[in-house]
């Protein structure tokens, strides 16, 4: 096999204003596995190495697998082939991660609501299988009959929200007791359980969470949020409820700042009921962290007002509508640590100058998706995202979102807001880009990264045709301490992007320098930049 490497050793930057880079490097592949595609990059610490393996064609019911081997320095070491038979058990090595076989099946609960709001349990069969392209599983649900209650109790619940566990099954359903003449008309919104089933309508837990006024459901999260993940928790956010036009006895709460944070382990266990203070009446809660210590939090935009009950969240998703207020919350320790409450006009002083020293957008209350948080050094939070629009057809039609630039907070470790950043895309895409952050050894310093999707090239890898995205990688090195941008940098000078599926970004555990992975426009050359990030 015949391969050619080309070697770049780089001491000074790309412009002015680039990152350190201490190696870049290219390798050529041979024609055969451009035929393929690149099924998975494996990272092996202990021999500090980098295995590329390639998949490609080879007979009926056979995989074959190109692996070539790199050391740290991106040095090819060894090359290999290796032909498998897909009628015995694929070698350990080959699978990749959370593989279960070609195609696999799973029983589980079909969980929705009747047309008043009854809680309806059906049975369903999800199938899976695998895409060798996609490196993940496709999978279709059917929905096979309607399950019967074994209690009386079961009969008679609300239904609110639940999760699920693909992987066994079950699944976790947040209830509320049906109204009754006694109990009155809102003792779904009083009574709540945390129901977990199996596929047998087993009753497996049932956590009671009971308030003395009317509540609404403003957030949940099953965590982790990937479908494949075990669960593990659930945690939802409550808001005192009102109804404007009920002429009943007055039964609502005192305050309309007042919420409830409760967490549950998906093994039934009441981890948290915390009642707080809302800042504001009206919290549009879009989404949660969990952080390496077991602190979570939450946030998103909020009215600002204090009077304003909460109703339902379908009145809140209105995409033209621009709150005028963000809110962050902290909850650590079965306590809530912190509420912060920022004004659309702190985030408009607070915008820090692009790398190109122009001013970006400042966030306004609307249209925002986020994709990445983390906890610094010091306690600070991170968090970032980008904007969106509506996506249209030739006809007007809305047919999904198109992401467009990234964003960027900066909260203290009492969630003040300290600076807005912004980074503008070349074009826009219609699913967000991914980010990446790392900070220097001293914590004084934030690296954001992304992938700049700034077109797509169309191949055929075995049997299939796809548009594979060309991702160029980007840099911004924020200074935490003045907010602004001390470096940036493109990389790849417009002939190497970063591999559109498997590992495309590389942090070493041992040093602090980060590694881009990716292929030049045709899938010929294999492509590494090693950065730097305390230089």
């Amino acid at each position: 096999m015949r391969t050619q490497v080309t070697l770049v050793l780089l001491l000074l930057s790309f412009t002015t204003f680039a990152q350190t880079i201490d190696i870049e490097k290219t390798q050529e592949v041979s024609k055969e596995a451009m035929k393929g595609f690149i099924q998975l990059v494996e990272n092996d610490e202990a021999k500090q190495q980098l295995n590329f393996i390639y998949r490609v064609r080879a007979k009926r019911n056979q995989a074959k697998f190109i692996t070539y081997t790199f050391d740290y320095n991106y040095n090819l070491v060894n090359e290999s082939e290796e032909v498998v038979n897909l009628e015995k058990d694929m070698p350990a090595r080959y699978k990749p991660k959370r593989y279960k076989g070609e195609a696999y099946e799973v029983e589980g609960l079909y969980v929705e609501p009747n047309m008043m709001g009854t809680l309806v349990l059906k049975r369903k069969v999800t199938r899976f299988s695998y895409n060798w392209l996609k490196l993940m599983y496709d999978f279709n649900v059917s929905v096979e009959g309607k399950l019967k209650a074994k209690t009386d109790d079961d009969k008679k619940l609300f239904y609110h929200d639940h999760i699920e566990n693909q992987n066994d099954g079950t699944a976790m359903i947040l209830a509320g007791e049906k109204g009754t003449i006694k109990g009155g008309p809102y003792n779904h919104m009083m009574n709540f359980h945390l129901l977990k089933y199996d596929i047998n309508l087993t009753k497996l837990a049932d956590v009671t969470i009971n308030f003395e006024t009317p509540q609404a459901l403003v957030a949940s999260y099953g965590y982790p949020s990937e479908e494949d993940a075990e669960k593990t928790d659930y945690i939802a956010v409550f808001a005192t409820f009102k109804e404007k036009r009920y002429t009943g006895p007055k039964i609502w709460g005192k305050s309309a700042t007042e919420y409830t944070y409760v967490r549950v382990s998906y093994e039934g266990k009441l981890l948290d009921k915390i009642t707080f203070t809302s800042p504001n009446s009206i919290w549009k809660v879009d989404d949660f962290l969990i952080a390496e210590d077991g602190a979570v939090y939450f946030y998103g935009p909020s009215n600002d007002e204090a009077d304003d009950y909460y109703h339902n969240k379908l009145d809140y998703i209105d995409e033209k509508k621009k709150w005028p207020r963000f809110q962050l919350a902290k909850v650590k320790n079965n306590k809530v640590e912190f509420m912060s409450s920022t004004s659309m006009e702190d985030f408009k002083t607070k915008l820090k100058a692009q790398p190109d020293g122009k001013k970006g957008d400042p966030y306004n209350g609307r249209r925002i998706v986020f994709t990445k948080a983390s906890i610094g050094p010091t306690g600070e939070m991170i968090l970032a995202g980008q904007n969106y629009g509506m996506m249209r057809n030739g006809k007007g039609q809305v047919i999904g979102r198109e992401y467009e630039d990234l964003v960027m907070f900066h909260f203290d470790g009492k969630g003040q807001l300290i600076s807005q950043y912004t980074m503008n895309k070349k074009q826009k895409s219609s699913s967000p880009d991914s980010q990446f952050f790392e900070f220097t050894s001293d914590g004084k310093s934030l690296y954001w990264s992304y992938f700049d999707n700034v077109a797509t090239k169309q191949v055929k890898e075995l049997d299939l045709i796809i548009e594979k995205p060309l991702g160029v990688p980007k840099m911004g090195k924020i200074n935490l301490a003045t907010g602004a941008f001390d470096k940036y940098t493109e990389y790849g000078k417009g002939d190497n992007f970063v591999h559109y599926n498997t590992l495309n970004y590389l942090k070493f555990t041992n040093t602090n320098q980060v590694t881009f992975l990716g292929e030049n426009k045709k899938g010929s050359v294999l492509w590494f930049v090693r950065v730097n990030l305390d230089k």
